[in-house]
């Protein structure tokens, strides 16, 4: 009798703390561009752009707000939007808008709302983008060429990037540093993605750094992020061969 008694509590406090945790807002809901454009055709949401003020000031969503996600302000800033409010969030490929979509949700936002694919995806699917100071997006080279770019007798590393990403300055030397050494085998191909959005879509970068390894035009290695000249020098190797 005693035991039932305890599965019951230990049932109880389990319901009552998966209750709680989940009590401060729905989970956030990851909405494709066509679902995120109709969601914030409304005047009563609130749409946040999380990257930094140096690409938001490149292009953006219509009548959004930039709050770095990775800006020291960044809670504060938050602060001063309603929490009741319907909160869409965007990024460059979805990665750093997760993030502020899931801290609103634990700091008490009711509904919140991610764009899968972030402005990348948005570009791809022909939405309207704000270009501060007039003109239009390019949208770089066609998924056809690139494809035709990856085909080599060599090896083809594709260094995806931004000139605005802290990282990918970082990894460009190094990278440089293991094709120069290994020109033989190796060639690089450096795609800008905010210049060439489609074939970031197509590829789907939901992150930047990342770097692409090819063999006779098929995919054979992926690093999202920094590697090191040790790592990338053994991949050119292994697939060198």
């Amino acid at each position: 009798m005693i035991q039932s008694a305890n599965k019951l509590w230990l049932l109880f406090v389990t319901v009552f703390t998966l209750t709680s945790c989940n009590s401060t807002g729905q989970p956030v809901k990851n909405l494709n561009a066509d679902a995120f454009e109709k969601g914030i055709s409304s005047d009563k949401i609130q749409l946040v752009d999380v990257r930094t003020p140096e690409e938001y000031s490149e292009k953006r969503i219509l009548n959004s707000t930039n709050i770095n996600v990775n800006g020291s302000d960044f809670e504060k800033q938050m602060g001063s939007l309603d929490k009741n409010k319907p909160t869409y969030f965007y990024c460059l490929a979805g990665s750093r808008s997760a993030t502020a979509a899931n801290w609103a949700v634990k700091n008490g936002f009711k509904e919140v709302y991610n764009l899968e694919g972030g402005i990348t995806a948005w570009i791809g699917a022909k939405k309207p983008v704000e270009v501060p100071g007039g003109g239009s997006v390019a949208t770089g080279m066609s998924f056809d060429d690139y494809l035709k770019h990856v085909k080599s007798d060599k090896l083809v590393l594709v260094d995806f990037n931004a000139t605005w990403c802290g990282p990918c300055k970082i990894l460009k030397p190094i990278v440089e540093k293991v094709v120069k050494k290994n020109a033989s085998k190796v060639q690089l191909f450096d795609i800008d993605v905010d210049k060439n959005p489609d074939v970031a879509n197509a590829m789907n970068v939901k992150a930047i750094p990342l770097l692409l390894l090819y063999k006779n035009g098929k995919e054979v290695w992926r690093q999202m992020g920094l590697t090191d000249e040790a790592t990338l020098t053994e991949k050119v190797k292994e697939f060198g061969n």
